[in-house]
């Protein structure tokens, strides 16, 4: 059978995603037809792996990918299949194995896959599920440590509604200044040159301005949250420049931090549709929480 070449894409930190990747890479080891290529990635990442497969996502599907973030595969740069069950049966076809085999290849690995009992297959899919479980963590994990960066939360609440919680991975290598100064408004460390009793922090600060299509403003942590207050930073007032090698040329960059948006990016996107007048938003919208991430948290 002709070889079919499987572009995985899909959240690195995504069970789904990771239960795809294990049903892919297990078949393959007996199934060399089946050539998979994983893409397990960040958000903003998925949205541009999403455009570049454009021609082969039907129309339908990619407004509904945008929202979702699902895992997809493209087969020979041509064919959609989306979520887990279309690639079981995909596979099934392609291999001509049961999908039930298919389910306790997945989860015990290739050689074990000997057509199983109600009893034995409900193991093999409790088996599968822990094992996505623990590589969705361990990825993130991994992720975070290799990069080398600091990883920041941000949660905003929308006329009272919290929604969930947009992480920030910070380019701390670059701009470990900058950076360092985005860490410490988000922990509320950040002493007031003007009153050092008074600890200033992004907490509770107003999103003060939408511009539809373009951005959207918070962190006037000196005044009403208006974005009219006077400058503060970690370092006293403003502080000068310290890299220019950052685009802000994609969705989900962080400007001031010089970092970028790994998850909760439909957060962003939900407040940037905001109506606004004046291009302030016409609902109260404000940052709820935020704090450092640790590089062992989920």
């Amino acid at each position: 059978m002709a070889s079919a070449v499987c572009e995985l894409v899909g959240l690195l930190r995504d069970v789904q995603y990771q239960r795809c990747r294990l049903i892919l890479q297990e078949l393959a080891v007996e199934h060399t037809q089946l050539l998979p290529h994983l893409h397990g990635v960040t958000e903003s990442e998925y949205l541009a792996l999403l455009e570049s497969h454009k021609a082969a996502v039907p129309r339908a599907k990619h407004a509904a990918l945008q929202r979702s973030a699902s895992p997809f595969v493209i087969v020979n740069g041509t064919a959609y299949v989306e979520g887990e069950d279309a690639l079981v049966a995909f596979a099934a076809e392609r291999t001509q194995l049961p999908r039930d085999e298919i389910v306790v290849i997945a989860a015990f690995g290739a050689g074990r896959g000997v057509f199983a009992p109600a009893q034995q297959l409900a193991l093999a899919e409790e088996a599968l599920q822990a094992k996505a479980k623990a590589a969705a963590k361990q990825a993130l994990f991994r992720a975070r440590q290799l990069s080398g960066n600091a990883f920041v939360f941000l949660t905003f609440a929308v006329d009272g509604v919290v929604l969930p919680r947009v992480e920030v991975e910070l380019f701390h290598r670059v701009c470990p200044r900058t950076c360092s100064n985005f860490v410490a408004f988000c922990e509320g460390k950040v002493a007031d040159v003007m009153d050092e009793t008074r600890l200033l922090g992004y907490k509770s600060c107003a999103v003060h301005r939408v511009v539809p299509g373009g951005w959207l403003q918070a962190g006037d942590v000196a005044h009403d949250g208006q974005g009219d207050g006077p400058c503060r930073s970690l370092y006293g007032r403003s502080f000068e420049d310290e890299s220019f090698a950052v685009s802000h040329n994609a969705v989900g960059v962080v400007v001031l931090a010089f970092g970028r948006v790994v998850s909760g990016l439909h957060t962003v996107l939900t407040i940037g549709g905001l109506e606004t007048l004046y291009e302030r938003p016409c609902v109260p919208c404000a940052i709820a929480d935020c704090g450092v991430i640790a590089s062992t948290s989920d």
